[in-house]
């Protein structure tokens, strides 16, 4: 009997060791993440307004019990699109974050009102994740339509713009390496 349950006891704990070490988790102040975010764009950050609670539940539907930290800043006037929010998500919850934020990224391409020049760069916002934590970057410099009237390439200003997002992901996500 002792050698039976010697035996239970010895291939438990050998299942527990098959996974492996857990990830640890990582925990990081979304206030160093802002401040990095801000420091590499410099002055191609643009948000100017500090978005609230309120902005956050009302506007982004995103219910409080789901957020442990909150930031975001967007536009102060509606000639702008620029926008940066970081989250940090309650255990649990971070899915329920993510689809907040697809439905607020779709209702920016698909409803809202968005100045022409400005559709480019909503069309190509980045939404990224890493554990608990979701950040949305829509900031950047803008591209640059040639002064002259003549043409330019569309893909061309689509790669730029990617460009920009991405160097606001690769600060997120250079946190969780």
């Amino acid at each position: 009997m002792k050698k039976g349950l010697l035996s239970l006891f010895v291939l438990a704990l050998l299942a527990g060791c098959a996974n492996g070490p857990k990830e640890p988790v990582v925990d990081v102040d979304i206030a160093d993440i802002v401040a990095a975010i801000k420091e590499e764009y410099k002055d191609d950050y643009a948000p100017s307004l500090e978005y609230d609670e309120t902005h956050m539940v009302e506007r982004l539907q995103i219910e409080t019990s789901w957020v442990e930290e909150f930031f975001g800043e967007g536009p102060m006037f509606t000639m702008s699109s620029d926008e940066v929010i970081v989250i940090k998500a309650t255990e649990g919850n971070v899915d329920k974050v993510i689809a907040a934020m697809e439905e607020y990224q779709r209702f920016l391409k698909e409803e809202s009102f968005q100045y022409p020049m400005n559709m480019p760069r909503v069309q190509n916002a980045m939404l990224v994740s890493n554990g608990n934590y979701v950040a949305f970057i829509l900031t950047g410099k803008h591209f640059e339509y040639p002064s002259d009237g003549s043409d330019f390439d569309e893909k061309d200003e689509i790669d730029f713009i990617k460009a920009q997002f991405q160097r606001g992901v690769d600060v997120f996500n250079s946190f969780f390496e």
